[in-house]
């Protein structure tokens, strides 16, 4: 089985489809709600206000009197309106970018953990069933060794000078 660069394995593609749907319910449940209720919130604000300066010219138009004046000074509500209408448009996208970006940023780091530590799990598991499969092999070395009478008690007169020296 010859493993290639390029096609990526089943696992990958499984836990980065697990992120990548993990993200999206985040982004949806917590970022893209809010920002498009602030957004319709503010289209209906602009809407209103709008709509209140189309009447205000609609009632200029049919006063005799100061007509330019009253022209002018709605122009210049409009424009107000509109410039702080824009700032805020912008205002709340920045702010929604960044905290959407922030988000992003802590589902990674939360995801780049969870995955060292899966990791860590499967080495931890992997050593001990490297060492249970050591164990398993010295046993049944030593029992082959161990197999005839006189190769146990040369076995056990090597113990037993190895401990009279130690002791």
């Amino acid at each position: 089985m010859e493993i290639s660069i390029i096609t990526p394995d089943f696992g990958i593609i499984f836990w980065q489809t697990i992120t990548f749907l993990t993200v999206l319910l985040v982004l949806s449940t917590f970022a893209w709600k809010p920002i498009i209720s602030v957004l319709k919130e503010r289209e209906y604000t602009i809407a209103n206000a709008i709509n209140q300066i189309a009447e205000a010219q609609a009632l200029m138009e049919q006063a005799t009197g100061d007509r330019a004046k009253l022209l002018g000074e709605a122009h210049t509500e409009r424009d107000r309106i509109i410039g702080a209408a824009l700032e805020a448009q912008r205002a709340i996208i920045t702010r929604a970018r960044h905290e959407a970006l922030a988000v992003k940023e802590n589902l990674l780091t939360q995801a780049r953990m969870e995955m060292a530590k899966e990791e860590e799990r499967a080495i931890e598991t992997l050593k001990s069933s490297l060492g249970l499969l050591a164990i398993q092999a010295a046993e049944k070395v030593l029992m082959k060794e161990l197999s005839g009478d006189q190769s146990q008690l040369e076995f056990i007169e090597r113990l037993t000078t190895r401990c009279n020296h130690s002791v």
